[in-house]
Protein backbone atom coordinates (compact mmCIF):
# COMPACT_ATOMS: atom_id res chain seq x y z
CA UNK A 1 0.00 0.00 0.00
CA UNK A 2 0.99 3.06 -0.52
CA UNK A 3 2.30 5.56 2.39
CA UNK A 4 0.14 7.70 4.26
CA UNK A 5 2.38 10.82 5.26
CA UNK A 6 -0.02 13.40 7.31
CA UNK A 7 2.61 16.91 7.85
CA UNK A 8 1.90 18.97 10.74
CA UNK A 9 3.41 22.76 10.40
CA UNK A 10 4.10 25.23 12.78
CA UNK A 11 1.65 28.38 12.90
CA UNK A 12 4.87 30.57 13.10
CA UNK A 13 6.02 32.14 9.97
CA UNK A 14 6.97 30.30 6.55
CA UNK A 15 10.20 28.46 7.07
CA UNK A 16 8.44 25.59 8.99
CA UNK A 17 6.25 25.01 6.02
CA UNK A 18 8.75 25.28 3.36
CA UNK A 19 11.03 22.79 4.82
CA UNK A 20 8.28 20.05 5.26
CA UNK A 21 7.80 20.96 1.64
CA UNK A 22 11.33 20.11 0.69
CA UNK A 23 10.56 17.03 2.38
CA UNK A 24 7.37 15.83 1.03
CA UNK A 25 9.13 16.72 -2.64
CA UNK A 26 11.94 14.07 -2.18
CA UNK A 27 9.64 11.71 -0.64
CA UNK A 28 7.14 12.31 -3.77
CA UNK A 29 10.08 11.30 -6.17
CA UNK A 30 10.82 8.47 -3.91
CA UNK A 31 7.34 7.01 -3.35
CA UNK A 32 4.71 8.75 -6.32
CA UNK A 33 1.27 7.57 -5.11
CA UNK A 34 2.35 8.89 -1.37
CA UNK A 35 -0.94 10.49 -0.09
CA UNK A 36 0.29 13.47 1.61
CA UNK A 37 -1.48 16.07 3.82
CA UNK A 38 -0.22 19.30 4.68
CA UNK A 39 -1.56 20.92 7.83
CA UNK A 40 -0.37 24.88 7.90
CA UNK A 41 -1.60 28.64 7.32
CA UNK A 42 0.74 29.53 4.94
CA UNK A 43 -0.89 31.08 1.58
CA UNK A 44 -1.58 28.47 -1.38
CA UNK A 45 1.13 30.14 -3.60
CA UNK A 46 3.70 29.00 -0.75
CA UNK A 47 2.22 25.73 -1.46
CA UNK A 48 2.31 25.48 -5.06
CA UNK A 49 5.18 27.26 -6.01
CA UNK A 50 7.13 23.69 -4.12
CA UNK A 51 4.49 21.30 -4.34
CA UNK A 52 1.59 22.33 -7.30
CA UNK A 53 -1.31 19.78 -6.98
CA UNK A 54 0.95 17.09 -5.03
CA UNK A 55 -0.60 17.29 -1.85
CA UNK A 56 -3.89 17.76 0.09
CA UNK A 57 -4.46 20.66 2.96
CA UNK A 58 -6.28 20.65 6.11
CA UNK A 59 -6.12 23.79 8.20
CA UNK A 60 -5.27 22.31 11.57
CA UNK A 61 -2.68 24.29 13.69
CA UNK A 62 -1.04 22.44 16.67
CA UNK A 63 1.16 24.84 18.29
CA UNK A 64 1.29 29.19 18.66
CA UNK A 65 4.97 30.01 18.01
CA UNK A 66 5.35 33.62 18.97
CA UNK A 67 2.32 36.19 17.55
CA UNK A 68 4.76 38.68 15.75
CA UNK A 69 4.19 42.30 13.95
CA UNK A 70 6.39 42.17 11.68
CA UNK A 71 9.46 39.68 11.43
CA UNK A 72 11.41 41.35 14.28
CA UNK A 73 8.82 42.15 16.68
CA UNK A 74 7.42 39.76 19.28
CA UNK A 75 3.93 40.45 20.83
CA UNK A 76 4.45 38.57 24.26
CA UNK A 77 0.84 39.73 25.59
CA UNK A 78 -0.81 38.34 22.56
CA UNK A 79 1.40 34.87 22.54
CA UNK A 80 0.22 33.96 25.98
CA UNK A 81 -3.18 34.95 25.03
CA UNK A 82 -3.16 32.19 22.23
CA UNK A 83 -1.41 29.83 24.88
CA UNK A 84 -3.88 29.69 27.42
CA UNK A 85 -6.55 29.21 24.21
CA UNK A 86 -4.62 26.90 22.58
CA UNK A 87 -4.12 24.81 25.91
CA UNK A 88 -7.90 25.22 26.66
CA UNK A 89 -8.68 23.33 23.41
CA UNK A 90 -5.54 21.15 23.43
CA UNK A 91 -7.26 17.77 24.90
CA UNK A 92 -10.72 18.22 22.32
CA UNK A 93 -8.01 18.92 19.77
CA UNK A 94 -6.06 15.93 19.64
CA UNK A 95 -9.00 13.56 20.13
CA UNK A 96 -10.51 15.23 16.86
CA UNK A 97 -6.79 14.71 15.10
CA UNK A 98 -6.24 11.45 16.76
CA UNK A 99 -9.55 9.93 15.47
CA UNK A 100 -9.18 11.67 12.03
CA UNK A 101 -5.67 10.02 11.87
CA UNK A 102 -6.53 6.92 12.71
CA UNK A 103 -10.21 6.65 10.24
CA UNK A 104 -7.85 7.99 7.73
CA UNK A 105 -5.72 5.16 7.88
CA UNK A 106 -2.08 7.18 7.75
CA UNK A 107 1.30 5.43 8.61
CA UNK A 108 3.08 8.49 9.94
CA UNK A 109 3.24 12.04 11.43
CA UNK A 110 6.03 14.58 10.83
CA UNK A 111 5.83 17.37 12.66
CA UNK A 112 7.55 20.55 12.49
CA UNK A 113 7.53 21.51 15.58
CA UNK A 114 4.37 22.28 17.21
CA UNK A 115 4.46 20.70 20.39
CA UNK A 116 0.98 18.97 20.74
CA UNK A 117 1.96 16.89 17.67
CA UNK A 118 3.45 14.85 20.16
CA UNK A 119 -0.03 13.72 21.45
CA UNK A 120 -1.10 12.26 18.03
CA UNK A 121 1.38 9.24 18.44
CA UNK A 122 0.57 5.82 19.06
CA UNK A 123 2.04 1.82 19.17
CA UNK A 124 1.49 1.57 14.91
CA UNK A 125 1.57 5.41 14.15
CA UNK A 126 4.56 7.10 14.99
CA UNK A 127 5.10 11.14 15.19
CA UNK A 128 8.51 12.19 14.24
CA UNK A 129 9.64 15.98 14.59
CA UNK A 130 12.03 17.76 12.40
CA UNK A 131 13.96 20.88 13.85
CA UNK A 132 16.66 22.87 14.78
CA UNK A 133 14.93 23.80 17.72
CA UNK A 134 11.84 23.40 19.88
CA UNK A 135 9.29 25.66 21.54
CA UNK A 136 10.22 24.90 25.02
CA UNK A 137 13.66 26.09 23.72
CA UNK A 138 12.50 29.78 22.65
CA UNK A 139 9.72 30.29 25.65
CA UNK A 140 12.74 29.55 28.33
CA UNK A 141 14.86 32.20 26.49
CA UNK A 142 12.35 35.31 26.20
CA UNK A 143 13.55 37.17 28.82
CA UNK A 144 9.66 37.30 30.62
CA UNK A 145 9.08 34.64 33.69
CA UNK A 146 5.64 34.38 32.38
CA UNK A 147 6.41 32.23 29.44
CA UNK A 148 8.63 28.95 32.08
CA UNK A 149 5.00 27.10 32.06
CA UNK A 150 4.68 27.29 28.59
CA UNK A 151 8.66 26.26 28.00
CA UNK A 152 7.64 23.20 30.31
CA UNK A 153 4.35 22.48 28.82
CA UNK A 154 5.92 22.16 25.12
CA UNK A 155 8.73 19.97 26.95
CA UNK A 156 7.15 17.54 28.82
CA UNK A 157 4.88 17.38 25.12
CA UNK A 158 7.70 17.14 23.08
CA UNK A 159 8.39 13.48 25.33
CA UNK A 160 5.99 12.12 23.43
CA UNK A 161 7.26 12.11 19.84
CA UNK A 162 8.62 8.65 18.77
CA UNK A 163 11.78 10.76 17.79
CA UNK A 164 13.30 13.82 16.35
CA UNK A 165 15.12 14.46 12.93
CA UNK A 166 17.22 16.81 14.11
CA UNK A 167 18.88 19.97 11.61
CA UNK A 168 22.73 21.55 12.05
CA UNK A 169 22.25 24.79 14.00
CA UNK A 170 20.60 23.24 16.49
CA UNK A 171 19.95 23.72 20.66
CA UNK A 172 20.19 20.36 22.55
CA UNK A 173 16.71 19.48 22.09
CA UNK A 174 17.05 17.29 24.80
CA UNK A 175 12.91 17.30 25.59
CA UNK A 176 12.99 14.28 22.82
CA UNK A 177 13.71 10.79 23.89
CA UNK A 178 15.15 9.88 19.98
CA UNK A 179 17.22 12.50 18.07
CA UNK A 180 18.40 11.24 14.80
CA UNK A 181 21.00 14.07 13.25
CA UNK A 182 20.33 14.77 9.70
CA UNK A 183 22.14 17.55 7.26
CA UNK A 184 20.66 20.45 5.87
CA UNK A 185 17.29 20.65 4.81
CA UNK A 186 16.34 22.68 1.85
CA UNK A 187 14.24 23.17 -1.37
CA UNK A 188 15.65 22.29 -5.10
CA UNK A 189 16.02 24.92 -7.31
CA UNK A 190 14.11 24.58 -10.54
CA UNK A 191 15.76 26.98 -13.09
CA UNK A 192 19.42 27.77 -13.51
CA UNK A 193 21.18 31.51 -12.45
CA UNK A 194 21.57 32.98 -15.83
CA UNK A 195 17.41 32.15 -16.69
CA UNK A 196 16.25 33.04 -13.66
CA UNK A 197 17.92 36.57 -13.89
CA UNK A 198 16.71 36.93 -17.45
CA UNK A 199 13.41 36.55 -16.41
CA UNK A 200 13.42 39.15 -13.91
CA UNK A 201 15.21 41.54 -15.85
CA UNK A 202 18.35 41.18 -14.04
CA UNK A 203 21.37 42.81 -16.04
CA UNK A 204 24.00 40.28 -16.25
CA UNK A 205 26.84 42.59 -15.58
CA UNK A 206 26.05 44.18 -12.34
CA UNK A 207 25.71 42.19 -9.10
CA UNK A 208 22.49 41.56 -7.56
CA UNK A 209 21.50 42.00 -3.87
CA UNK A 210 18.39 39.34 -2.63
CA UNK A 211 16.71 40.94 0.60
CA UNK A 212 13.99 39.41 2.05
CA UNK A 213 12.84 38.93 5.87
CA UNK A 214 10.15 35.98 5.96
CA UNK A 215 6.91 35.65 5.57
CA UNK A 216 5.93 38.74 7.92
CA UNK A 217 8.66 41.85 6.12
CA UNK A 218 9.94 44.05 7.92
CA UNK A 219 8.29 47.58 8.86
CA UNK A 220 10.48 49.87 7.84
CA UNK A 221 12.46 49.92 4.69
CA UNK A 222 15.67 51.31 3.99
CA UNK A 223 15.14 53.36 0.64
CA UNK A 224 18.03 55.85 1.72
CA UNK A 225 20.55 53.15 2.00
CA UNK A 226 19.36 51.53 -1.47
CA UNK A 227 19.81 54.88 -3.23
CA UNK A 228 23.48 55.07 -1.77
CA UNK A 229 24.57 51.77 -3.79
CA UNK A 230 23.69 52.60 -7.56
CA UNK A 231 26.06 49.79 -9.07
CA UNK A 232 23.96 47.42 -7.15
CA UNK A 233 20.34 45.39 -8.35
CA UNK A 234 18.33 44.46 -5.36
CA UNK A 235 15.50 42.07 -5.92
CA UNK A 236 13.13 42.29 -3.38
CA UNK A 237 10.05 39.87 -1.92
CA UNK A 238 8.23 42.53 -0.45
CA UNK A 239 7.18 45.74 -1.36
CA UNK A 240 8.85 48.97 -1.46
CA UNK A 241 9.10 52.09 -2.90
CA UNK A 242 9.96 52.46 -6.40
CA UNK A 243 13.46 53.19 -7.40
CA UNK A 244 15.63 52.08 -10.52
CA UNK A 245 17.81 49.76 -8.95
CA UNK A 246 15.08 48.09 -7.15
CA UNK A 247 12.51 44.33 -8.91
CA UNK A 248 10.56 43.44 -6.60
CA UNK A 249 9.10 39.59 -6.58
CA UNK A 250 5.64 38.54 -7.59
CA UNK A 251 4.72 36.07 -4.67
CA UNK A 252 4.76 32.39 -5.89
CA UNK A 253 6.84 32.92 -8.93
CA UNK A 254 9.70 31.71 -7.62
CA UNK A 255 11.22 29.56 -4.80
CA UNK A 256 13.83 31.43 -2.57
CA UNK A 257 16.30 29.02 -2.97
CA UNK A 258 15.86 30.05 -6.67
CA UNK A 259 16.11 33.88 -6.05
CA UNK A 260 19.33 33.14 -4.04
CA UNK A 261 20.89 31.62 -6.88
CA UNK A 262 20.21 34.22 -8.72
CA UNK A 263 22.29 36.65 -6.09
CA UNK A 264 25.55 37.62 -5.62
CA UNK A 265 24.75 38.14 -1.81
CA UNK A 266 21.88 37.82 0.83
CA UNK A 267 20.22 40.46 3.16
CA UNK A 268 18.11 38.52 5.67
CA UNK A 269 16.34 38.19 9.15
CA UNK A 270 18.25 34.89 10.62
CA UNK A 271 15.49 32.20 9.58
CA UNK A 272 16.47 28.48 9.57
CA UNK A 273 15.58 27.97 5.80
CA UNK A 274 16.70 31.29 4.61
CA UNK A 275 20.12 30.44 6.78
CA UNK A 276 20.18 26.70 5.49
CA UNK A 277 19.68 27.64 1.63
CA UNK A 278 22.48 30.21 1.67
CA UNK A 279 24.98 27.68 3.35
CA UNK A 280 23.77 25.27 0.47
CA UNK A 281 24.90 27.55 -2.40
CA UNK A 282 27.60 28.92 -0.05
CA UNK A 283 26.20 32.30 -0.98
CA UNK A 284 27.35 35.44 1.59
CA UNK A 285 25.18 37.56 3.61
CA UNK A 286 24.45 40.51 5.47
CA UNK A 287 22.37 39.46 8.33
CA UNK A 288 20.53 41.26 10.83
CA UNK A 289 20.02 40.45 14.85
CA UNK A 290 17.20 39.28 15.79
CA UNK A 291 17.11 40.44 19.83
CA UNK A 292 14.33 38.36 21.87
CA UNK A 293 14.14 34.83 19.84
CA UNK A 294 16.99 32.53 20.44
CA UNK A 295 17.42 30.46 17.83
CA UNK A 296 18.84 33.41 15.71
CA UNK A 297 21.98 33.33 18.11
CA UNK A 298 22.15 29.65 16.92
CA UNK A 299 21.55 30.43 13.72
CA UNK A 300 24.05 33.10 13.60
CA UNK A 301 26.71 31.59 15.44
CA UNK A 302 26.38 28.37 12.83
CA UNK A 303 26.55 30.28 9.39
CA UNK A 304 29.27 32.34 10.34
CA UNK A 305 31.68 29.31 10.33
CA UNK A 306 30.50 28.65 6.94
CA UNK A 307 29.46 30.92 4.70
CA UNK A 308 30.84 34.57 5.00
CA UNK A 309 28.56 37.00 7.17
CA UNK A 310 28.20 39.76 8.08
CA UNK A 311 26.05 41.03 11.37
CA UNK A 312 23.70 43.77 11.42
CA UNK A 313 21.68 45.75 14.36
CA UNK A 314 18.38 47.01 13.09
CA UNK A 315 19.64 50.32 13.84
CA UNK A 316 22.81 50.14 11.52
CA UNK A 317 21.24 48.53 8.76
CA UNK A 318 18.58 51.56 8.47
CA UNK A 319 20.77 54.26 9.27
CA UNK A 320 24.28 53.63 8.52
CA UNK A 321 25.99 53.17 4.71
CA UNK A 322 25.94 49.68 3.72
CA UNK A 323 30.06 49.07 3.38
CA UNK A 324 29.61 44.97 3.37
CA UNK A 325 28.65 45.69 -0.26
CA UNK A 326 32.37 46.56 -0.86
CA UNK A 327 33.42 43.47 -1.86
CA UNK A 328 34.95 42.06 1.19
CA UNK A 329 32.20 39.35 1.46
CA UNK A 330 32.68 36.26 -1.47
CA UNK A 331 31.04 33.28 -1.99
CA UNK A 332 32.06 29.56 -0.19
CA UNK A 333 31.94 26.43 -0.79
CA UNK A 334 28.58 25.18 -0.43
CA UNK A 335 27.74 23.05 2.43
CA UNK A 336 25.90 19.21 2.14
CA UNK A 337 22.10 19.68 1.85
CA UNK A 338 21.00 16.20 1.30
CA UNK A 339 18.78 16.51 4.56
CA UNK A 340 15.21 16.41 2.53
CA UNK A 341 16.14 13.13 0.85
CA UNK A 342 17.59 11.55 4.37
CA UNK A 343 14.25 12.19 5.98
CA UNK A 344 12.12 10.98 3.06
CA UNK A 345 14.16 7.69 3.21
CA UNK A 346 13.81 7.49 6.97
CA UNK A 347 10.29 7.83 6.79
CA UNK A 348 9.89 5.07 4.31
CA UNK A 349 11.89 2.87 6.64
CA UNK A 350 10.33 3.47 9.80
CA UNK A 351 6.75 2.41 8.27
CA UNK A 352 8.04 -0.84 6.26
Amino acid sequence: MPLKLCLYSSAHGFGHTTRLLAVAARLRALEPHARIVLHSHVPDWLVAVHMAGDLERRGTLLDVGLIQSDSFTTDADATLEHLRALQARAEDLVRAEREWLEQEHFDIVLADIAPLAGGLADTHRPVWGMSNFGWDFIYRHIGDERFASWAAWSAQLYGKYSGLFRLPFAEAMDAFAVIEPVPLVVNEARFERAYIRRQLGLSPDRPVALMTFGGLGMAAFPAARVAEQPDWQFLLTAAAPPAPNITVVEPGAWRLIELLGAADLAIIKPGYSTVAECCALGLPVACLTRPGFAEADLLIEGMSHCIDCRVLTTAAFLEQRWDFLDGSLARRPPLPAQGARRVAERLLALVR
